[in-house]
C-alpha cells in the first residue's frame, strides 16, 4: 500500500521523514512537502507566534486527504488535538534524547561566563539561561539549525542553545565545538515525533496494528500527561514552562519576570492545584 506522506520542508523535517520510514518500515511511499505558516513567519525572522503554525497548515492536508499521514516534532504538537485527527508519538531509538545544548563558537572552549552573548528564540530557554546560569545577556536567535550555527560561528553569538535531538537527527553532533549538556528540564515532547492521521483514513488501520505503536503506549502516556497540564494551565509552545513526564512522575518549572516555582508528582490535577497555590498561573502570565 503506498502512503502519502505530509512534512514541512526542512532539512531536519525531513530527517524526521526518514527515522519514521526506517522505523515503521514503510518501503513505498510518496512525499509531500509543505511550507508553513510557521516556515514563512521564521523566514520573515518572527520569533512571536505559537509552534502550532508548524503543524495547522498540514493538518489540512490530512483532513482533505490529501496527505494520508503527517509526521511532525511531538514540541510542536498543540495541546489540544484537532477534531478528526488522530496521533502517536514515537522515537526510533531509546533513550529519548530530550536534553538543550549551549554550544560555543568553534575552537573555543566550554566554559560560560554571565556576560557571554547567548542566542536563543524560546522564552523559556531565556528563563531558564536568567535564572540557571545567570545570563545577563541573552538575545533573539531565529533561523534553522544550520543558519543558527552559522550565526554562532561568525561572531554573532559566543554561545547559543539547541536541542540535542535535532542535532543528533542531523548528524550535526559538533565535531569541531565545544557544548555543555544542561541538565535543564525542557519542552513537552521534546526529542519525540509524532505521526498523524485522519480518523477512519487510509493510514489508521496500519498504524494501529504497527508493532513500534505499541512499544510506544508508555511514551504516549508520559507526553500525555504533559500534554493534559498544559491544556489545565492555558500554556502554549510559547509559554515560559518546563515539564518532563517518565514512568508517570511528571516535574517541572514555570518562570516569571523576577522568580520561578518547580513542581512534580503523578497527578495532573494536584500538581494543578499546587500550582495556583504557589503563584504559578500569575507567573506564567507575567510575559504577555
Amino acid at each position: 500500500m503506498k502512503i502519502k506522506i505530509a512534512s514541512r520542508s526542512s532539512k531536519l523535517a525531513l530527517k524526521q521523514v526518514e527515522e519514521f520510514i526506517k522505523t515503521f518500515s514503510i518501503e513505498d511511499f510518496d512525499l509531500i512537502e509543505i511550507t508553513t505558516q510557521g516556515d514563512k513567519m521564521s523566514a520573515k525572522g518572527n520569533i512571536l507566534f505559537d509552534k502550532a503554525n508548524f503543524v495547522s497548515d498540514i493538518e489540512k492536508y490530512l483532513l482533505n486527504e490529501t496527505a494520508d499521514l503527517a509526521i511532525h516534532s511531538a514540541k510542536d504538537m498543540p495541546a489540544q488535538s484537532t477534531d478528526g485527527l488522530e496521533h502517536i508519538y514515537f522515537i526510533k531509538d531509546l533513550p529519548r534524547k530530550i536534553s538543550d545544548l549551549l554550544i560555543f563558537k568553534k575552537d573555543q572552549e566550554a566554559v560560560f561566563n554571565k556576560d557571554m552573548k547567548l542566542g536563543t528564540s524560546s522564552l523559556r530557554r531565556k528563563m531558564q539561561a536568567k535564572f540557571h546560569l545567570g545570563s545577563n545577556n541573552i538575545c533573539a536567535l531565529n533561523g534553522n539549525i544550520d543558519t543558527r550555527l552559522k550565526k554562532l560561528n561568525d561572531g554573532l553569538y559566543d554561545c547559543i542553545i539547541l536541542a540535542e535531538a535535532g542535532l543528533s537527527r542531523l548528524n550535526s553532533l559538533l565535531k569541531d565545538q565545544n557544548y555543555i549538556e544542561l541538565s535543564h528540564i525542557t519542552c513537552s515532547g521534546q526529542g519525540a515525533l509524532a505521526v498523524q492521521w485522519k480518523k477512519g483514513g487510509k493510514a489508521e488501520k496500519f498504524l494501529r496494528l504497527s508493532p513500534i505503536a505499541a512499544q510506544s503506549n508508555y511514551l504516549n502516556a508520559d507526553i500525555q500527561m504533559e500534554r493534559e497540564l498544559l491544556k489545565k494551565l492555558g500554556a502554549n509552545c510559547n509559554s515560559a514552562i518546563s515539564l518532563y513526564a517518565s514512568d508517570g512522575i511528571l516535574k517541572g518549572e514555570i518562570f516569571g519576570l523576577e522568580k520561578f516555582i518547580t513542581f512534580s508528582g503523578a497527578d495532573v490535577n494536584q500538581i494543578f492545584e499546587d500550582i495556583k497555590r504557589n503563584g504559578g498561573l500569575r507567573l506564567l502570565h507575567e510575559h504577555n
